[in-house]
């Protein structure tokens, strides 16, 4: 018995850092400002989640749940092979961080699926961009398609006003844990 799986014409891919501590972000700012007494904050490391949602109705059909920072290109390919075991898609659309060739290729080559990606990775220049699904997104870039990706933004909106913009956990494993019920609660919302 093969299971059909759910077609979503569009979905859209994006990651956010969480905070590791309950500290308010106004109590991080004043703390800053008092000057030699205090230490000032900085973050080396954090949980981060990549969720690929549907643009439409915001379910979550995938998520990965990581320690930042990291750059966003290297989630885009485990991320995608964990949303289409549950979904086919027709469109996945991503902010820059998610660009490259690699990428394109995977998407389109390999999973027919039209990816729909600023070419903007790496420094600013005036010459055409290296490969040839960027260049195409260079030349002929989507951009009503490209405007529905601000409802992955959304999505992580939702999740961190519901649910609070950090983790309580300290061990990344469970840290983890803490991301995946966040998903699974947002999905039941």
């Amino acid at each position: 018995y093969k299971r059909q799986r759910l077609r979503v014409r569009t979905a859209a891919i994006d990651s956010t850092g969480l905070e590791c501590s309950s500290a308010s972000a106004y109590f991080v700012r004043r703390r800053k400002k008092v000057g030699e007494a205090w230490k000032t904050v900085t973050y080396h490391r954090y949980p981060k989640l990549g969720v690929v949602c549907d643009v439409e109705s915001h379910f979550i059909f995938a998520y990965e749940a990581r320690r930042g920072p990291k750059p966003d290109i290297t989630e885009f390919r485990s991320t995608v092979e964990q949303a289409l075991q549950r979904i086919r898609m027709t469109m996945i659309l991503a902010d820059a961080g998610y660009d490259s060739e690699m990428n394109h290729a995977f998407a389109r080559d390999k999973h027919n699926i039209r990816s729909v990606i600023p070419p903007k990775h790496g420094r600013p220049t005036t010459k055409p961009a290296t490969g040839r699904y960027r260049r195409q997104m260079q030349v002929r870039f989507n951009c009503g398609a490209y405007r529905q990706r601000s409802q992955v933004e959304t999505v992580m909106s939702m999740l961190k006003r519901r649910q609070g913009a950090h983790v309580r956990a300290r061990k990344f494993h469970s840290q983890c844990r803490d991301l995946r019920l966040m998903v699974l609660t947002h999905n039941i919302m």
